[in-house]
């Protein structure tokens, strides 16, 4: 998966800030959708050098409105699978779904210093018949880059929408990292998988720690 794709999930992720009021009509939703794209893709515009050289100013943003909406936790229990998940405690639960959060703003960092004027667009929505989950598809159009085409996995859970998992050319992104995971898990147990996640932030956490003195 390529480093343009992962500014997808930069993208998408704002898309999803204020979906609880959203209608479940399916046109609605896509007329919905795009106004918050033309919103975030006018952000990404004028704010992109300004995180850049500020992560910490990123970083607030996504703990108030991306991090509410993506659920790290279905992310994580979903790489590690229902049977490896129901053998950790509460506590490390929390803990590994603490340090996941940690992995998105390294994530969406990353991704913001390959911003190439990108431009975000509704493609379609399909939902199940209960009408909680399914797929929206957005296609990020550069003058620079081929366009792609991306579906987000949205689900209805209560009365929010959340996601937590993207597909591009079919390949889903927890699938893709979901090998990894487990085949460590397996071998070092929950404090490996901890270890490989802080050890892959540790330059990341670093740079924030300047930023904010």
């Amino acid at each position: 998966m390529t480093k343009t794709v992962k500014l997808s999930l930069l993208v998408m992720l704002w898309l999803f800030s204020q979906l609880a009021n959203a209608s479940l009509d399916k046109q609605d939703l896509k007329q919905f959708f795009q106004h918050k794209l033309d919103t975030i893709n006018h952000f990404m515009q004028e704010n992109h050098q300004k995180a850049l050289e500020n992560p910490s100013s990123l970083m607030t943003f996504v703990d108030e409105e991306l991090l509410t909406v993506w659920s790290a936790k279905n992310t994580i229990r979903a790489m590690l699978g229902a049977q490896r998940w129901s053998k950790l405690t509460t506590q490390q639960e929390a803990i590994l779904i603490k340090a996941y959060e940690q992995t998105m703003r390294r994530y969406l960092y990353e991704v913001m210093s390959r911003y190439q004027g990108q431009v975000a667009a509704v493609d379609s929505i399909r939902l199940n018949d209960k009408q909680n989950k399914g797929w929206l598809t957005v296609v990020l159009e550069s003058q620079s880059l081929p366009d792609i085409s991306i579906d987000l996995k949205i689900y209805k859970e209560d009365t929010d929408w959340t996601i937590y998992d993207f597909s591009f050319q079919g390949i889903s992104f927890i699938k893709m990292k979901q090998n990894y995971f487990q085949t460590t898990f397996d071998a070092k147990g929950f404090e490996g998988v901890l270890a490989d996640l802080d050890s892959k932030n540790q330059e990341f956490n670093k740079k924030l720690k300047v930023a904010k003195k």
